[in-house]
């Protein structure tokens, strides 16, 4: 079965050379570690924000989700292996409702999402036609969408987890092996890993544009995870050369962000994405346990 962690193993077996591609970040800090006390984690899957500025991670290997501050503090840890209630079985992408700071988890092999308040408490578990959830985000109305493995269509729920609608899944909507999902603007942005692009729709579903290179370095090659910042701007996690890159709203090529490594400041397996700002920037290692921080370079 497909996971995040999947889409990027095959990173390693290349010796990467960016050459001259434009790098306007530099690595600052990281903190993390390998562990299952507070602020610690294993094989992490997902990264998100919430509205205090604070880190969402979804720690996979514990089966849980941790809040974190950007210097590494523990503020949140929620979350239990099992198969009744809300327990929960492999822990994939999660999504921040911004306006109440719940937290929902999808649980890929337990068939459901899960809904955690800010303090941690679940509240509420979605099982309805779910198969395999692999993302989820959260519109302004409390709505949620969801993406599932290998189906090509968006599934969403009301704020209280009731099922209304499927929307996208034809023509250029349709979605061969969904990843990651984000609402912004107004409109829904979806990494097709199977398709090797960041699709981008209306929010009833409609094609509205796709983004299938990196610039002028490289065409996607299987895109596993994605963040837009304030500004619009489109960071994402990609097989290939130029794995961890900023796009412009209209797909043209910013910058990369950070190497391949097992040292400190670098990675094997990133995960998640976060602009806490456009000059501030965090990326989730899976392999490494750990979470690390670039900043802009001085102009």
């Amino acid at each position: 079965m497909f996971n995040k962690k999947t889409a990027l193993l095959l990173l390693t077996a290349v010796a990467f050379a960016t050459g001259c591609v434009p790098n306007k970040f530099q690595y600052d800090k990281e903190f993390g570690k390998s562990g299952s006390n507070r602020g610690e984690f294993l094989s992490a899957t997902d990264l998100d924000l919430t509205k205090e500025g604070n880190l969402v991670i979804a720690d996979a290997g514990n089966t849980r989700i941790q809040i974190i501050t950007t210097d590494g503090n523990s503020v949140m840890a929620a979350g239990e292996s099992g198969r009744e209630g809300y327990k929960m079985q492999s822990l994939a992408g999660i999504g921040v409702n911004f306006l109440t700071g719940d937290i929902w988890a999808c649980d890929q092999r337990g068939n459901k999402v899960v809904r955690f308040a800010s303090d941690g408490n679940p509240n509420l578990k979605v099982t309805s036609k779910m198969k395999y959830p692999m993302d989820i985000a959260i519109d302004r109305g409390g709505n949620a969408y969801v993406i599932m493995s290998k189906i090509p269509e968006i599934y969403k729920y009301d704020s209280n987890g009731n099922y209304l609608s499927t929307i996208g899944g034809s023509g250029k909507a349709a979605l061969v092996f969904p990843t990651s999902i984000i609402i912004y603007d107004n409109h829904i942005f979806v990494s097709d890993f199977g398709g090797k692009r960041i699709v981008k729709m209306n929010m009833e579903g409609h094609f509205v544009a796709e983004f299938k290179d990196k610039g002028e370095y490289e065409e996607m090659k299987g895109p596993s995870g994605m963040h837009i910042d304030k500004d619009g701007n489109l960071y994402v996690l990609d097989l290939g050369e130029v794995p961890v890159v900023i796009l412009s709203p209209t797909g043209k090529f910013i910058s990369k962000i950070g190497d391949f490594g097992n040292q400190p400041g670098s990675f094997l397996y990133p995960t998640g994405v976060i602009a806490k700002s456009a000059e501030e920037i965090y990326v989730l290692d899976n392999s490494r346990n750990t979470i690390l921080n670039f900043k802009k370079k001085p102009e």
